[in-house]
């Protein structure tokens, strides 16, 4: 039974971490085309490159000084994977910062257009003018962290905001790096059990065994550095372009928040504990104390 278990992991395993490097691939695509300050961010571009760009395997970022130090780069790389191009530029952190800024100044025209309608909505000059900026609408509510009238903004403040699109850099570049290392580390895992499986080696690769189990938690760090990656990577937005991460704050008070936090934590953590307690009993017992077998079975000869 042991045997077979691990063969199915083995096999299951191998599939889905192959197949995550093909959706990862297809993820990055999808970024670079509807979020470009996350992946000049993982990416640390500071500054577009000429395409195709090359990827950084490894590397200091240096926001102070707005570049990475000790870089080490794979030709192409980067346009091949985010534009499916050798022509196609990646923006780099600068430039993207440069269009937020114009945006931003557009996004001003906007939030006094909404007000003159408020005031009037019969105003056709305001609606114009509305109609002509309001894609850049969220830009301008950007100044709302730095001043209660985007209008009467300075050219300091707009350039603040504009530098606010841009998540923390260092964070996001470890984290992605962290995350993709350890997806090629299960390809590498699972592939040495889908081998030994096959040849039936498990029992003469004891450290092995030991390996897969001290990596039992790399799966769950996995996931929490990929949603690190995606949620700290759209800031400073709640929806993308649209509406600030603090324009989007629940008017819920924080004491309900702490007790709902607490009561899932205390929830799932009892749960978990039950499911220790059981695994690690059915485990002391063995295949022989289940009573699924009858005495002089193969199942009672040794383990499976």
């Amino acid at each position: 039974i042991a045997r077979r278990s691990m063969a199915v992991a083995a096999s299951f395993g191998l599939a889905c971490a192959l197949s995550v490097v093909v959706l990862g691939d297809e993820s990055g695509y999808m970024a670079s085309e509807n979020q470009k300050m996350k992946i000049a961010a993982i990416e640390a571009e500071w500054r577009t490159e000429t395409p195709p760009a090359s990827f950084t395997v490894f590397g200091f970022p240096d926001v102070a000084a707005r570049t990475t130090h000790a870089a080490v780069r794979v030709p192409w790389m980067l346009g091949l994977i985010a534009t499916r191009s050798v022509d196609e530029p990646v923006l780099g952190i600068v430039d993207l910062v440069a269009r937020a800024r114009v945006r931003i100044v557009s996004g001003i025209e906007a939030h006094a257009a909404l007000k003159a309608l408020r005031a009037n909505p019969s105003d056709t000059a305001a609606q114009a003018r509305f109609a002509a900026h309001q894609a850049d609408l969220g830009y301008g509510l950007l100044l709302l962290r730095y001043v209660s009238e985007p209008s009467t903004a300075t050219s300091q403040q707009i350039e603040d905001a504009a530098w606010s699109t841009v998540p923390n850099v260092p964070v996001l570049f470890w984290s992605f790096r962290m995350m993709v290392g350890l997806g090629f580390y299960f390809i590498a895992l699972f592939a040495t059990a889908f081998y030994l499986s096959a040849r039936h080696r498990f029992e003469q690769n004891r450290w092995f065994l030991r390996l897969a189990f001290l990596s039992l938690p790399l799966p769950w760090i996995a996931a929490e550095l990929g949603w690190i990656v995606a949620e700290h990577g759209r800031q400073p937005w709640a929806i993308d372009g649209v509406l600030p991460t603090f324009l989007g704050v629940s008017p819920v008070p924080a004491t309900n928040v702490w007790l709902s936090l607490s009561g899932f934590v205390i929830f799932y953590s009892a749960l978990a504990a039950v499911d220790v307690y059981l695994m690690v009993r059915m485990i002391r017992r063995g295949p022989e104390g289940l009573g699924y077998w009858p005495p002089g079975s193969a199942a009672r000869s040794g383990p499976q």
